[in-house]
């Protein structure tokens, strides 16, 4: 047998989940935010995205909104 553990980012607000390799846009907390990153990682804390070609991270703590 096989087995597999998937990790999603879960928006309970809006029943929306986000997986590995989904395309995003990132709205902090400060009014900041950064459009077309692709998800790489997902981590209990937040996540690793890939956006112009370098690895960045971000904690969950720092967001406002995903879409």
């Amino acid at each position: 047998m096989r087995y597999v553990t998937k990790k999603s980012i879960l928006d309970m607000e809006k029943v929306k989940a986000f997986d590995i390799g989904d395309i995003i846009t990132i709205k902090y907390h400060n009014g900041g935010g950064c459009g077309s990153c692709r998800i790489t990682k997902i981590t209990d804390t937040g996540f690793l995205y890939n956006q112009g070609g370098r690895d960045k991270s971000v904690q969950y703590k720092n967001i406002a909104e995903l879409y």
